[in-house]
């Protein structure tokens, strides 16, 4: 999911900008506010901050979205050139069972799935954070933190036992890893993202890349639509 950064040094805040456009026989209304509730809601929740120059920003988040059809997404995606666009495919099913981004960190496409219960849990502010260009953590045992998984952990992390699908459960067997629902955005992900970012020469920087590919119903890059 690409972005765009930009500083905005009377308001003392790095504003990140993007745009969701939702299509796919999932896509609605509803499902949409949902996605950007959790996404704005998490990525916001931490007030992160940058150092820019010698002044302290906050780091803000605002991400909207859009439902479009089948035929929208391609005609956009055609020739898209702005960086707060991003193209993401709504299905209850894929091939790999799993939401997913396009083709690397940072990609503007995607195909996430409502069986990952998307909105209300965390699988949204997740990918998002792939799309920004964060990765899965190298080290995928948590336990011992006292803090909820990082946003950016993967499912079958392991974690305290609060934080498992079942707590009395042995760590690492069934229901002893991580239940998705407690992560959280952590201040670390959030100065993981900025530190990417220069701003010697300009106040406003691009987040990511636009492959603006396009998937069908299951999951296959596509060059039109199914």
């Amino acid at each position: 999911m690409a972005a765009v950064a930009n500083i905005l040094y009377d308001k003392k805040q790095v504003l990140i900008s993007s745009k969701l456009y939702l299509y796919g026989s999932e896509a609605n209304q509803e499902i949409g506010a949902l996605i950007v509730e959790e996404i704005n809601r998490m990525y916001n929740e931490p007030n992160g901050t940058v150092t820019i120059k010698g002044n302290v920003l906050q780091v803000i988040f605002d991400i909207s979205y859009e439902v479009i059809t089948h035929f929208d997404a391609l005609e956009m995606a055609t020739v898209n050139q702005d960086y707060r666009n991003n193209f993401i495919r709504i299905e209850n099913e894929n091939v790999i069972t799993r939401s997913f981004m396009g083709y690397g960190l940072g990609d503007n496409a995607g195909h996430w799935l409502t069986t990952d219960n998307l909105g209300i849990s965390t699988t949204a502010a997740h990918e998002f954070g792939h799309s920004l260009g964060l990765d899965h953590p190298a080290n995928a045992d948590f336990r011992g933190s006292l803090l909820p998984p990082p946003i950016m952990a993967a499912r079958g992390s392991l974690v305290d036992a609060k934080y498992q699908w079942n707590p009395i459960a042995k760590a690492g067997e069934y229901g002893g890893t991580m239940n998705p629902k407690y992560r959280k955005v952590s201040v670390r992900e959030i100065e993981l993202i900025m530190e990417g970012l220069t701003f010697e020469e300009t106040d406003t920087y691009y987040i990511g890349y636009l492959s603006n590919i396009l998937f069908d119903s299951k999951g296959k890059a596509v060059e039109g639509l199914a």
